[in-house]
């Protein structure tokens, strides 16, 4: 199978996100942590952008990332920046988790309380569609097909949140929420009513 090389330049690959309105308006209200999980990337298929990312090249730069997941520098932004620097007044989102199921690369982001990840929040609030993307510098080989194969000088920027997707998977589901305030609500119900009780 033959392939030619191109040129590096970025490249983006995209998943939706979905989710239950009703669960984001709750930790919004409550103030925790808006968290959405899901599929981040695919290994070893073509996706609807006609680029395929080998999963020993994917695996490399999932391997860097956990530097700025575990430094807490794992920003993302609202849409896709021109530059390929990460900068903090763009950030609207930080990586928490970053790993493999399989062909595909799962993770979860947490929206920030910054100007951008507010305006994302509001677009989650009413159920608006949301998609995670890949930022990523690299050169690609195109086959006989066709296709377009990355090369072995991808580099990894980080994910932003966007809203064109062109990967197919990258569902998320009510079990990826974890709206880490209800614990804290009851606590905060009990101590309510132990005070009422104690002050009549």
């Amino acid at each position: 199978m033959e392939k030619q090389k191109t040129e590096v330049r970025p490249l983006r690959t995209l998943s939706w996100l979905e989710y239950d309105k009703s669960l984001i308006k709750e930790e919004i209200s409550h103030g925790g942590p808006v968290t959405l999980s899901g599929v981040f990337q695919e290994a070893n298929s073509l996706n609807q952008n006609g680029r395929i990312y080998p999963k020993e090249i994917l695996e490399r730069e999932v391997e860097k990332f956990q530097d700025l997941i575990r430094g807490g520098r794992a920003y993302g932004a609202l849409d896709h920046p021109d530059s390929s620097i990460v900068e903090l007044s763009n950030a609207a989102v930080i990586i928490r988790e970053l790993g493999w199921n399989g062909n595909n690369v799962v993770g979860k982001l947490e929206v920030l309380d910054t100007t951008k990840g507010k305006d994302l929040k509001a677009i989650l609030n009413v159920g608006g569609k949301v998609g995670v993307s890949s930022r990523s510098f690299g050169s690609t080989s195109r086959t006989n097909e066709g296709n377009e194969v990355v090369n072995e000088d991808l580099n990894l920027i980080t994910f932003d949140c966007v809203a064109s997707p062109s990967v197919a998977k990258g569902i998320l589901n009510e079990s990826y929420y974890k709206p880490v305030k209800k614990e804290i609500d009851r606590q905060a119900v009990i101590a309510s009513i132990l005070d009422e009780i104690l002050n009549k």
